[in-house]
């Protein structure tokens, strides 16, 4: 009988690491491990009845990382800024998510059984721009990438980069994101600190779409510290604004529904430290357009391999890929979004 291969889910309760689970869980090839600071939790004895081997570690805890990682052949790890950024602030995040990230590097240098690290991350925005358009919610994540190359190189050999674009389930998390009824305009809006017709790479639903470009990765693997561009589909914030109208069946009626922009200083005066938080990755997107339009940027990463995650997929997972229209129709809208009685 052949030997199953070991993949090991950080954020197994989470939304890409649950999705991770499910793409493996039915493979007789796999066996799954998932990762998670609280086995007790109801959502990893969930998993433990569904067949994953739950193990307690906490991403602080090298040692603890170490154990979990034990015997791995593939490694999904990610960790979650938005965690402890309402609480502790920017510059505390990046720190502790790039000291999170590096703790999940150091563990997996060391396992033997390795062959496959996919990390989920974002570019370095610090390094990419001269410190001009710095993301906080990237670059701590970017920051673990420059840190493996430099200190980890057979780490680095192994490991495929995964950037997933935006989740459709944001505009629903996060009230920044939801749109506004304005009585006046008959219209639902929302409010931006950059273009309406700005590109919006969404990656769709990623408890489903992230599993399937994770399992193409590992099975297919293009390591050597390959980025992946995880996306579904490319909108604008104009026709993403309007598929959520006709998805969620609240304004389904053409131009029912208006993308406003307005200045950078404006959005962080009305949404505070959270509008800081997405101001700044609108000015990185913006930075990089205009490198490139003057010729100073490329497509892609300078120094590094970029691919498009699809260009890994078969016909049949590329199928499989639950669409942007199909992942806003999914979610309950109801209680998240109401429009006020006159």
């Amino acid at each position: 009988l052949a030997m199953t291969k070991l993949i090991v889910v950080v954020g197994a309760t989470g939304g890409q690491g649950g999705g991770v689970i499910n793409a493996f869980l039915n493979d007789p090839e796999y066996r799954v491990r998932g990762v998670t600071r609280n086995p007790e939790s109801e959502k990893a004895k969930a998993l433990v009845k569904k067949g994953v081997e739950m193990v307690k570690a906490d991403q602080k805890d090298e040692d603890s990382l170490l154990d979990a990682f034990q015997d791995a052949f593939a490694i999904f790890a990610v960790t979650d800024y938005y965690d402890f950024f309402f609480q502790i602030g920017k510059d505390a995040a990046i720190e502790r998510e790039y000291t999170y990230g590096v703790n999940m590097a150091k563990a997996a240098s060391k396992i033997q059984t390795l062959k496959s690290y996919v990390w989920s991350t974002l570019p370095p925005t610090n390094a990419l721009t001269g410190g001009e358009a710095v993301v906080p919610h990237f670059e701590g994540k970017g920051r673990v990438n420059l840190f493996m190359k430099d200190k980890l190189p057979d780490l680095f050999a192994k490991t495929t980069f995964a950037m997933f674009t935006i989740f459709a389930a944001n505009m629903h998390q996060y009230p920044i994101f939801r749109p506004v009824w304005l009585e006046s305009a008959q219209k639902w809006v929302q409010f931006y600190p950059t273009s309406p017709e700005s590109t919006y790479p969404c990656v769709g639903d990623h408890a489903v779409n992230s599993g399937i470009f994770v399992r193409a990765i590992v099975e297919r693997s293009p390591a050597n510290g390959t980025y992946v561009r995880c996306n579904v589909e490319d909108l604008t914030l104009e026709s993403y604004l309007a598929l959520w109208g006709r998805a969620s069946g609240i304004s389904p009626a053409p131009q029912s529904t208006k993308v406003i922009q307005m200045t950078v200083a404006d959005y962080i005066a009305l949404w505070g430290h959270m509008g800081e938080e997405q101001a700044s990755q609108w000015t990185f997107f913006e930075y990089v357009e205009k490198q490139k339009a003057a010729g100073f940027l490329g497509e892609g990463i300078p120094g590094a391999t970029l691919i498009d995650g699809k260009s890994l997929l078969s016909e049949e997972e590329e199928n499989s890929l639950k669409s942007v229209e199909d992942s806003l129709k999914g979610l309950d809208w109801s209680k998240i979004i109401s429009r006020p009685s006159f």
